[in-house]
């Protein structure tokens, strides 16, 4: 993801951002703080014992769903917790607002979860060593050069403070379909340089992030692998989604929607039927043997890493 303008952009994906993928971002928040929920119950006790409220910084929070599970597992606990929860888009934060306003269950959060607009890969509005615990559910990975970011999340963080964060897997199946589309996209010719794979730039593989945190002066870095299948209610929901989403849309500079829509939705029932069965079968096909969505619920089997480190 480009730096440039990322507030208008993101701002302008916001609704449809929160509505599809906040829901299959939320697996990785739950993996990645019980991963380091010992971690975190360790730092929460020496806060509690010395009388110092507790600071959770989630970068490139989106629409608010680490920051809300962090809530839900640990505002109970006796220690006085504070929640900052940044990013770039003003409307991301605004449907983050909105859930707390409006959702019954997040409501007891509000007082404890302030909302910021900041650039991750500054933090130039966090002061240096105020931070107990730094979280980013791929808020921060998915960001091109990534190395300013894990500076700026060390400087804020406390000595031997927490970093947590999630970063998708190079070979899940969403950035395979990402890396089709690459190659049709520089298959089509056009100004410019070919445009790498999404895979090689903004995900991992079980030693990409957690090298680049190393390089960065973290330590005691350890990267852990989950996978969840993921049931998307359609294909052409996730996939116009997906072309109004600031990663995505650069393809429609050379694919056509009706392209680019076809593909995906292609992509994601070939790989769904691998976890369907119907006897009548679960997709029609074309003549040229592509496959056409019914419309029926789609399960993507979905990688991400989480790293968990310490300043």
């Amino acid at each position: 993801m480009e730096n440039d303008n990322a507030d208008a952009k993101w701002s302008a994906h916001a609704t449809t951002y929160s509505s599809v993928f906040g829901s299959m971002t939320q697996y990785w928040a739950a993996d990645a703080l019980q991963i380091a929920h010992r971690d975190i119950l360790e730092k929460l006790d020496h806060n509690a014992n010395s009388g110092v409220p507790f600071h959770f910084l989630d970068v490139g929070c989106g629409p608010g769903v680490l920051s809300f599970e962090f809530a839900r597992r640990y505002l109970h606990k006796k220690t006085d917790i504070r929640i900052t929860a940044s990013d770039w888009s003003d409307m991301m934060l605004q449907e983050m607002t909105n859930a707390l306003e409006d959702d019954p269950a997040l409501r007891p959060f509000r007082a404890a979860i302030t909302p910021l607009q900041a650039d991750g890969t500054t933090l130039d509005s966090i002061p240096t060593a105020s931070v107990d615990a730094v979280g980013s559910n791929f808020g921060l990975s998915i960001i091109i050069d990534r190395t300013p970011a894990w500076k700026a999340a060390r400087r804020v963080l406390k000595d031997d403070g927490l970093l947590i964060v999630t970063a998708w897997a190079d070979k899940s199946s969403h950035l395979i379909w990402f890396d089709k589309l690459t190659d049709m996209f520089n298959a089509a010719g056009g100004d410019g340089e070919p445009l790498p794979h999404p895979s090689l730039v903004v995900a991992s593989d079980r030693e990409r992030v957690l090298k680049e945190l190393q390089a960065a002066g973290f330590r005691q870095v350890k990267s852990y692998c989950t996978t969840h299948t993921v049931v998307f209610d359609d294909s052409k929901t996730f996939a116009q989604a997906t072309m109004s989403n600031p990663s995505g849309v650069k393809f429609l500079e050379r694919l056509t929607k009706e392209q680019m829509e076809a593909t995906l939705m292609n992509l994601m029932e070939e790989d769904s039927r691998k976890n369907t069965y119907s006897e009548e079968g679960s997709a029609a096909t074309t003549t040229s043997g592509d496959v056409v969505a019914d419309l029926s619920p789609t399960l993507i089997p979905i990688t991400a890493f989480t790293i968990v480190s310490r300043k």
